[in-house]
């Protein structure tokens, strides 16, 4: 489920009189739907986000007449086509995940896997472009899947890319949130931080799924941000983690360096192949 932010305090409405507190309650509302619970009723809300419940019930109403929200069997509702514009058009300004597509598609056809382009909410990693090859051994992801920051290797690379600073306050709210996984899950990503730093990219072997080896790199931004991170991966029978290092994540660590590139050029409809381009100081 994404991560739901608490309702604002009225310490917080006093720091910003242009806060609107209506609005960010409907929007804290929208947070609580995802793909694995795509139908919700306005108790399941209210115990979701603490909201009192005639409250839920006044905005879940306003967005039901405008259409973000509709009514479906017994009590319960789903996001509507108003709300689904709005996630279509959020992605489409993410034009990085179309200029993407085709080299993740090479990298999954290439090494008979999955590729894919995530970015972080909260303790999540929402899937924004998924390209798969014909082999049946894979995860059952998609455009929109949510997968955990702290055993998922893209969670990882996206842990790796980020300053000590803002790791450090991703790992406490990984404490906090996700303490079970996290706890079993960190050793792990303590030696994959050490092979980033040394190759640009970070391989999870089975952590995330067992018999599943997938390598992960971050896309930074210019103010040293991540924005994104990419991955490919597959079933360990396909895919082995000494590929991983020796094939993929050199060529992962290029395709993210490109995107970067990608990001900050308007005029760019294209990155250059990751065939034959040298990678970052310290990869093969």
């Amino acid at each position: 489920m994404a991560s739901i932010k608490p309702p604002p305090t009225s310490e917080d409405e006093k720091k910003d009189r242009q806060f609107v507190t209506a609005l960010s309650r409907g929007l804290q509302l929208l947070q609580c739907f995802s793909p694995q619970q795509p139908e919700m009723s306005g108790s399941d809300l209210a115990r979701l986000t603490g909201l009192p419940q005639p409250t839920v019930w006044r905005l879940c109403h306003t967005m039901v007449e405008m259409g973000v929200l509709v009514t479906v069997s017994g009590d319960k509702m789903r996001p509507g086509l108003a709300a689904l514009r709005l996630g279509h058009s959020a992605i489409a300004g993410l034009g990085i995940a179309e200029t993407a597509r085709p080299h993740l598609q090479e990298l999954a056809d290439t090494f008979e896997g999955a590729g894919g382009l995530a970015t972080r909410d909260g303790v999540e990693m929402v899937i924004l472009q998924r390209c798969e090859s014909d082999n049946r051994l894979l995860m059952n992801l998609h455009v929109g899947s949510r997968v955990p920051l702290s055993t998922s290797a893209l969670g990882w690379a996206w842990l790796a890319g980020a300053s000590e600073d803002e790791r450090a306050r991703a790992v406490s709210e990984l404490e906090i949130k996700d303490g079970a996984r996290w706890g079993k899950a960190k050793a792990g990503f303590a030696l994959a931080l050490v092979e980033f730093r040394q190759r640009g990219f970070i391989i999870n072997a089975g952590v995330l799924h067992k018999g599943y080896n997938t390598a992960a790199a971050p896309v930074l931004a210019p103010d040293g941000s991540v924005p994104f991170a990419i991955n490919c991966g597959s079933a360990a029978v396909t895919l082995s983690a000494a590929r991983l290092r020796s094939d993929v994540g050199p060529r992962l660590a290029r395709l993210a360096e490109a995107l970067q590139y990608a990001a900050l050029s308007k005029r760019t409809k294209s990155v250059p192949s990751t065939r034959g381009r040298p990678g970052r100081s310290g990869n093969p």
